[in-house]
């Protein structure tokens, strides 16, 4: 790869980004109106499509954040790469540990400190989705078979149908978290990371906590009762 390519890379990676921002939009919408109507078959439908989108979503923010022009250099791209075939969570912590090196100042144990704390928020809440992927775009929905398609999986399926649209949100909420950290460390080592470092991981810990106590089944009840204040404000201004 040359400095060129990563730079074509980042920006096709960022307006990827973006589109699947929009996709993930488009499709919540569809989810949310299923729940809200009852149609519990549409609602896992759109959930599977989420979890596709939410793959690819995953995976792209990680590649725009390898690729940072002025970041990692091109060898630790390839490092960082090469960790990835094994699974994403290696591939971040690589990514981490190889941009730590770039901070300065602050006192002697900030870097190791850091390395940590990532690592640990890393291991909670950034799993990897090559399961889901792999599984799901091969048709296999609701039972899932061995690498060999031979016989069938029992862990892997269980994992494929307990898939659920609050889990999704709280990984992509992971994700951009954790891409916000990260990019800072790469950009900025000295400046908006020393700056900004803690503010982030307050707002990562206080953004999981909350979502932690959502459920889908609290999210449909919210959806089905919003849909009826609707129909009686309708039904008010309509006599």
């Amino acid at each position: 790869m040359l400095e060129t390519d990563r730079i074509d890379v980042f920006a096709a990676q960022t307006e990827n980004v973006r589109a699947l921002e929009q996709a993930w939009k488009h499709i919540n919408k569809s989810l949310n109106a299923a729940y809200s109507g009852g149609d519990t078959s549409s609602a896992e439908i759109q959930t599977k499509i989420l979890a596709q989108v939410y793959c690819a979503f995953a995976e792209a923010v990680f590649s725009k954040v390898i690729h940072t022009p002025d970041g990692l250099t091109l060898d630790e791209i390839s490092q960082v790469k090469s960790q990835g075939k094994r699974n994403i969570v290696v591939a971040w912590k690589k990514c981490v540990e190889l941009s730590l090196k770039k901070v300065q100042g602050k006192n002697s144990g900030h870097v190791p400190n850091t390395q940590k704390k990532i690592f640990a928020l890393i291991d909670k809440y950034i799993f990897d989705p090559s399961l889901l992927r792999n599984k799901i775009a091969h048709g296999q929905w609701r039972v899932a078979l061995n690498s060999d398609n031979t016989k069938v999986n029992a862990n892997s399926t269980a994992k494929v149908n307990s898939v659920n649209v609050v889990d999704l949100y709280r990984h992509k909420a992971a994700f951009q978290s954790l891409f916000r950290i990260v990019e800072d460390i790469i950009e900025s080592p000295n400046k908006a990371h020393h700056r900004d470092y803690w503010a982030h991981i307050t707002k990562f810990e206080k953004t999981q906590q909350e979502m932690a106590s959502w459920s889908v089944e609290k999210k449909v009840k919210a959806l089905k009762e919003k849909r009826a204040r609707a129909k009686n404000y309708k039904s008010i201004i309509s006599t």
